[in-house]
């Protein structure tokens, strides 16, 4: 069935955008950083003596990099654009498998020793496939009741699980 984004919705696929972003910023770092090993490599040089041909191939190099850099973030979001652009959500109702409540640990010295914090997992098996969910609704559902499992239609990001109603 598909239905309209919620407010929510919204605002996590644009959270899921991020990555996108992070990547272009990696790239335009190495950016700055080859335009500081030029700039510092020839600075015995003056600055008006610099020739034409090393000012071009910065701005070159700089122009090739900043367009790698927008490509990138397009290219890794433009799923989650397709999403927000079209505002529809695809709702699909699955029976529960199976629900876990697991305790696991927070990363650390790989060993279970006292400074390590435990925390809870609840876990929903769907069609084969292991879900976090919540508390409350781990709590409010049982084994065999039906869910619903909110995505996006292109991304296929998850948007939520929820009880049936």
């Amino acid at each position: 069935m598909k239905t309209e984004l919620t407010q929510q919705d919204i605002k996590e696929l644009k959270y899921e955008k991020r990555i996108g972003y992070v990547f272009a910023g990696i790239i335009l770092t190495f950016c700055a950083f080859f335009n500081l090993w030029f700039f510092a490599t020839n600075c015995e040089r003056e600055w008006s003596l610099l020739l034409l041909r090393d000012w071009l191939l910065v701005l070159l190099t700089d122009f090739v990099i900043l367009i790698l850099s927008l490509l990138t973030t397009f290219l890794i979001n433009r799923k989650i654009n397709k999403d927000l652009f079209a505002g529809i959500k695809i709702v699909t109702t699955e029976k529960i498998e199976w629900k876990e409540h697991r305790i696991d640990y927070k990363a650390g010295s790989g060993v279970k020793a006292p400074g390590m914090k435990p925390f809870s997992k609840y876990i929903f098996i769907l069609n084969g496939i292991a879900y976090n969910v919540e508390k409350e609704l781990f709590d409010s559902v049982e084994k065999g009741d039906l869910v619903e499992i909110h995505t996006a239609k292109c991304s296929e990001a998850l948007l939520g699980i929820k009880k049936k109603k």
